[in-house]
């Protein structure tokens, strides 16, 4: 991730929705300072022990909170580091057993193709098939990386078959062409099982609640350095949140999402390094 998105993530954690929120936290807390005549002094000790309490329990809620949706993020980031490794040493080992450049060509073509097939599913876009030489026999595939997965097994299968490989080595090679879809499906486990939305919601609840409560229970003891004390609270709990939010869908295009575009372009580094014969020029 480039040095400007760490700094959009620090300034923005939610974006436009983000200061939205802090403008209107920051507002509310004016006017309750505004209005706030000091008429309850004996209830200083209560109040500010009520404001703890209340900070403690959103505190314990957006920490569960945070750690299900990073666990999320960092799954899907170690699907996609084990679909590099996988993608490699395929190329790898097609390279070192395989003799004929055609034979190669054609295989490299599914390997290129697959991630950004994978990145584009997952994102609910269009993947084109001519972008990789590639082309769709009898009907348009509605899921494009099995179907890129499925014509990879069919190239091992027939090396085997016309004796090009023999059964050892297309056991081998087999074992990382099935991981393909392995991936996928985790991957699509991933995105269509969400966190709760009750859970959220609750969440959200308890977040509007504390910014209404925190400045009535905190003015009594910090007086117009209120105004500090909740917008630096209503910073770190609605950027934790917001965060939350989008580290949780980790294959969208958000600045905290993964950056499959990058993958991607790693991947094809990496076999057009391995292939150089081939003068591969194909790109999404």
């Amino acid at each position: 991730m480039h040095k400007k998105n760490y700094i959009h993530s620090f300034i923005a954690p939610g974006g436009k929705k983000f200061w939205l929120l802090m403008t209107i936290v920051f507002i509310y807390c004016a006017f309750v300072i505004w209005i706030d005549d000091h008429g309850f002094p004996a209830k200083t000790v209560l109040e500010s022990d009520s404001a703890l309490t209340i900070g403690g329990i959103m505190g314990l809620l957006l920490v569960f909170r945070t750690n299900s949706a990073y666990e999320r993020w960092w799954e899907a980031r170690k699907l996609w580091g084990q679909l590099v490794n996988e993608i490699r040493n395929l190329s790898i080992k097609t390279q070192a057993v395989l003799a004929n450049d055609q034979d190669k060509y054609e295989f490299i073509k599914l390997l290129l193709a697959f991630p950004y097939s994978l990145k584009n599913h997952l994102r609910g876009g269009v993947f084109d098939l001519k972008v990789f030489d590639l082309h769709a026999q009898k009907i348009e595939p509605s899921h494009f990386p099995q179907y890129i997965a499925s014509l990879a097994s069919q190239n091992l299968y027939k090396w085997k078959t016309e004796g090009k490989i023999d059964g050892f080595i297309w056991l081998e090679l087999d074992l990382h062409a099935r991981a393909l879809m392995d991936i996928c499906g985790s991957c699509e486990r991933i995105l269509k099982s969400p966190i709760a939305g009750a859970y959220k919601q609750l969440i959200w609840h308890g977040i509007i609640i504390y910014m209404v409560l925190a400045p009535w229970l905190i003015i009594p003891l910090l007086d117009n350095w209120t105004l500090v004390a909740v917008i630096l609270s209503a910073y770190f709990i609605l950027g934790v949140e917001l965060l939350a939010e989008e580290v949780e869908e980790p294959f969208g295009t958000q600045t905290n999402d993964l950056p499959l575009e990058t993958i991607c372009s790693n991947i094809s580094i990496s076999i057009k390094e391995i292939f150089p014969q081939l003068n591969l020029d194909l790109h999404q």
